[in-house]
C-alpha cells in the first residue's frame, strides 16, 4: 500500500473536524532515542488523565511506557500483536521501540523489533496522534484515535512492513478496578510499579499489511491498552495471564498477575454484555461474600505456546494450552464461565533466564452457568516462570 493511501485512511478520524477545532488546545510530547535523566521520574497515575496521554514526561534508565494492540481473525487461525514503546528495553535506555509479531492462517510467523530516533504524542480536542519516526531508516509508524477511543487507525510504513490496522471499540475504556473512564475513583495502579489502562478492552479489528511483500489480512476482534512501569517488565513481574475475548453477547478482559516485587498475585476481571459492564472484580476468593473471579490454566487443548518452526532458538513449549475463567457474584447468585483454548502462537521468546513470554489467539466457549453456551474468539499474552 502506497504511503499516500495510508495517510488518506489515517485521516478518517479527524477529517470532518474543522481545522481551527483540530488545532485548539493541542499538547505535544516528544521523546528522543537515548535521551534520559539520572534519578527518579514522575510516574503519573492521575485517573483523569486521558488514557492515550503519556504518563511519563521524562525517562530514566529503567522506566518504560507501552501503547499495545492485538487482533485475532474471525476463524481463530491468524493473529497479531504490536506496540509503540518508550523507555528502557534490554539495556537500551530511553529507547523508542516498535514491535510487531503476526501469525498467518498456515502457521507461518513474522516478528520484528526496531528502534527509531524519536516519538511524539500530540493530543488535541478531538483526537490523539502518535508518531514513531526514523527518517534515515525509512520507518514511520503512526496511530490516530478519536478522543473517546471509539475509532483508532494505525499506519505502518517501513522497508519491511506497510499497511494499516483499524480498531472500533465495542466496549468502554476501563481501569483495572473495572470502573469506566473517566472516573476519579478509577485506579491505574494495578500492582507494585505496574500501571495499566484498557483503552479498548474489545473491539472489531481490520488489518491489511504487506510484510516483506507478502499480504497479511486479518478481520476479527482485538483490543488495545497502555502500560507504564518504573522498571523493566522482567524486573517487576513473575508469571501472568492476560486474556480478552468476545463470545456471543459477552466480552471480557482479565489479567491475573504475580508480582516479583512483593510476590503477591493481583487480579482484574471485567465482564461486558452488549457493550455494558455487568461484572467487575479484583478479588481472588469469596471471603467477603462479594464478587470474585479466577483464571485457571488448562492443559487439555491441542496447542501449546511454542517457538516458530524456523526460529534458531527452540524453547520448550508452554505447560498449558488455555484457561478456564470464572466470574462469580455471590450476591446475585450469578456465575459466568468461559473456556479458552489456544489456536495459534503469535510469539514465544525468553523475557529473562527465568521467564518466557508469549502471545496467543484462541477459541472461547461459555456464558452464564446453566444458560445458553456461546462460542467466540480470544487474544492475549502470558508470561511463564520456568525456574
Amino acid at each position: 500500500m502506497h504511503i499516500s493511501q495510508i495517510i488518506a485512511i489515517l485521516t478518517f478520524v479527524t477529517l470532518a473536524i474543522p481545522t481551527a477545532a483540530r488545532n485548539a488546545k493541542c499538547t505535544n510530547s516528544l521523546a528522543l532515542d537515548g535521551v534520559y535523566i539520572v534519578g527518579d521520574v514522575d510516574m503519573g497515575g492521575n485517573p483523569l488523565t486521558h488514557f492515550d496521554a503519556p504518563q511519563i514526561s521524562a525517562f530514566n534508565a529503567s522506566a518504560i511506557e507501552d501503547w499495545s494492540f492485538d487482533g485475532v481473525s474471525h476463524d481463530g487461525t491468524a493473529g497479531m500483536s504490536f506496540f509503540f514503546s518508550r523507555g528502557n528495553v534490554v539495556g537500551h535506555y530511553a529507547g523508542q521501540r516498535l514491535f510487531l509479531s503476526v501469525v498467518w492462517p498456515n502457521g507461518t510467523r513474522y516478528m520484528e523489533s526496531v528502534f527509531v530516533k524519536r516519538s511524539s504524542v500530540r493530543q488535541c480536542q478531538h483526537s490523539t496522534t502518535a508518531n514513531w519516526l526514523d527518517d534515515t531508516a525509512g520507518v514511520n509508524w503512526t496511530f490516530t484515535s478519536s478522543i473517546d477511543y471509539r475509532n483508532t487507525v494505525v499506519a505502518i510504513d517501513s522497508p519491511t512492513v506497510q499497511g494499516t490496522y483499524t480498531i472500533k471499540a465495542l466496549t468502554p475504556a476501563v481501569y483495572p478496578n473495572g470502573l469506566e473512564y473517566p472516573s476519579a475513583d478509577g485506579d491505574p495502579l494495578f500492582a507494585p510499579e505496574l500501571y495499566w489502562e484498557e483503552n479498548v478492552p474489545v473491539g472489531t479489528v481490520d488489518a491489511n499489511l504487506s510484510i516483506l511483500g507478502t499480504p497479511f489480512v486479518l478481520s476479527g476482534y482485538g483490543g488495545r491498552e497502555k502500560n507504564w512501569n518504573s522498571r523493566a517488565w522482567a524486573d517487576i513481574s513473575a508469571n501472568w495471564d492476560m486474556i480478552r475475548a468476545t463470545v456471543g453477547p459477552f466480552a471480557f478482559v482479565a489479567w491475573r498477575y504475580k508480582s516479583q516485587v512483593d510476590q503477591n498475585t493481583y487480579l482484574s476481571m471485567v465482564l461486558f454484555k452488549n457493550g455494558q459492564v455487568i461484572f467487575r472484580t479484583s478479588r481472588l476468593d469469596d471471603s467477603d461474600g462479594k464478587t470474585y473471579g479466577s483464571v485457571t490454566l488448562t492443559n487439555t487443548g491441542l496447542v501449546n505456546l511454542a517457538s516458530a518452526p524456523d526460529s534458531r532458538l527452540q524453547l520448550p513449549e508452554s505447560r498449558f494450552t488455555g484457561y478456564i475463567l470464572d466470574f462469580v457474584s455471590p450476591e446475585t447468585r450469578l456465575h459466568w464461565r468461559f473456556a479458552v483454548d489456544f489456536t495459534r502462537t503469535v510469539y514465544w521468546f525468553p523475557a529473562s533466564s527465568a521467564l518466557r513470554i508469549g502471545g496467543f489467539v484462541g477459541n472461547v466457549t461459555g456464558g452464564l452457568v446453566g444458560g445458553k453456551l456461546y462460542t467466540g474468539l480470544a487474544s492475549g499474552s502470558a508470561q511463564e516462570l520456568v525456574i
